[in-house]
């Protein structure tokens, strides 16, 4: 007698029933809401490190930031603004090192003008694009973390 195939699972095939909803919304551009919450986030954390009190969460913020700026410029922008995300990429690595020497973060003033300008681009881009491209853009950078490649990004196939 013939095994039987495993028993059926109802929910391993289960049918989303809202996600021509959740396309739709992600198709359209971030809420304003949204922008709002992400902003107020990674001004808090450039505030906090550049007040002196600074911990590794304000760092995990800056540093996504940075990345996805670098990776939407060069996705979507034509490597626009290399120059301003060359330098604050930089700037960031001054500020880890400077945490691994002596415990605190800081910046130093050219590595402040750098991120700064880095969040001002990164709030006009999010006006600019859609959740899904957003949701992309961070879905890669955690592939790249995953792989070992933390600054080295790659284009994103469209």
């Amino acid at each position: 007698m013939k095994k039987r195939n495993r028993k059926y699972n109802p929910n391993k095939h289960r049918l989303d029933t809202n996600s021509a909803f959740k396309t739709i919304r992600l198709a359209k551009p971030i809420t304003d809401e949204s922008k709002v919450i992400l902003n107020e986030q990674i001004h808090a954390a450039l505030d906090a490190i550049t007040k002196g009190y600074g911990i590794p969460e304000h760092f995990d913020l800056l540093a996504p930031t940075v990345d996805i700026v670098f990776m939407m410029a060069m996705n979507l922008f034509n490597n626009a603004y290399q120059d301003d995300i060359e330098q604050a990429r930089k700037a960031m690595f001054r500020l880890k090192d400077r945490f691994h020497r002596t415990g605190k973060f800081g910046f130093d003033g050219e590595g402040y003008n750098a991120i700064k300008q880095i969040v001002l681009i990164h709030d006009e881009i999010l006006n600019q694009v859609t959740g899904s491209e957003m949701l992309q853009f961070m879905k890669a950078r955690q592939k790249a973390i995953a792989g070992g490649n933390f600054y080295q990004s790659e284009r994103i196939a469209a």
